[in-house]
């Protein structure tokens, strides 16, 4: 029985022939997004997608929701060290969303494109009984044939990331307990930003191991070490956060942190003169290494002591 994202990865991977035998030099399934190459040129693609009482709720800003459904794309190409070109979007409606929410979901999707990069070229309508918007999306790498990828970890790397965690799943709680709550957490969660020009720089400095921060940086760190096949270990006292959150969570506070997903920050890990390199031009931080290989796992250190984590990311499966 398929119980999870990866294994569901894994079974369609093994089991189905127009997804195991793509060309050589494509990348597939198992990343923050497609690459193809065609006449020497590579195109990114990703899809992506924000589902009522999953993602938002009815009563949410819409433009809120068009804003992030761009975002979370505009996020994965990111994570690819590459930009955005065009989305297509597929809306899911019902006779409950108003034409104001309408207006203001495309409002926050042009207003994602103007400011990040890409142009709206399409899509599709269905009726639903759940609102939904799935969008697809094209990049384009910023230089030719090179990416961030989850499988080119190696042992002796250092592991870093941008900005701050935690805020995205804090801002998330408050809304859920009052939707007027308006301050740093709940802007986080609402209209985070993707880091194309963080992605950038790491591909100028000539890492080719990353991927953004969506479903949690436990999560989402398993996910590198199982790609590549390594073995991290994380000082949880050098991850970048706000203080305030020490108070609002008190003792689920690093379970929070660990856990807290959409925060599309970057993951970013290279050799260490490669990562201080790119500190000089944007704003990461070391917060771990990685330690071994050939056994994916990941490990969380607290005083020098390692601690077991209480509870999990978040799941479509769960």
């Amino acid at each position: 029985m398929i119980k999870n994202e990866e294994q569901f990865i894994d079974f369609i991977s093994k089991n189905f022939e127009s997804i195991s035998r793509i060309p050589s030099n494509w990348l597939g399934v198992g990343d923050d997004a497609a690459i193809i190459t065609f006449d020497s040129n590579e195109l990114i693609f990703c899809a992506d997608a924000v589902v009522q009482d999953v993602h938002f709720r009815q009563e949410t800003n819409f433009f809120n929701v068009g804003w992030k459904a761009i975002v979370s794309n505009q996020s994965d190409i990111a994570a690819m060290g590459g930009y955005p070109l065009a989305f297509t979007i597929t809306l899911g409606i019902n006779k409950k969303i108003s034409e104001k929410q309408l207006i203001d979901l495309y409002k926050g999707m042009d207003s994602a494109c103007q400011k990040h990069g890409g142009y709206l070229i399409g899509g599709d309508i269905v009726k639903s009984n759940e609102i939904f918007i799935s969008i697809s999306a094209i990049g384009k790498n910023f230089q030719k044939k090179r990416s961030l990828r989850r499988d080119k970890a190696n042992e002796g790397d250092v592991v870093a990331i941008t900005g701050e965690i935690g805020n995205s799943i804090a801002g998330f709680e408050m809304l859920e307990n009052n939707q007027n709550t308006s301050n740093k957490q709940t802007k986080k969660f609402l209209e985070p930003i993707p880091r194309i020009n963080e992605g950038r720089a790491a591909i100028e400095a000539g890492i080719v191991c990353g991927m953004d921060i969506s479903d949690g940086l436990n999560k989402d760190l398993k996910r590198i070490c199982e790609s590549s096949n390594v073995k991290i270990d994380i000082d949880i006292e050098k991850i970048p956060y706000d203080k305030f959150l020490e108070k609002y969570f008190l003792n689920e506070f690093e379970n929070k942190i660990l856990n807290s997903g959409e925060e599309y920050e970057l993951i970013l890990i290279a050799p260490i003169s490669k990562i201080k390199s790119l500190k000089e031009k944007i704003d990461i931080s070391i917060i771990g290494k990685v330690t071994g290989n050939n056994i994916p796992e990941i490990n969380f250190y607290k005083n020098n002591k390692k601690i077991n984590l209480t509870s999990e990311s978040f799941d479509h499966f769960g």
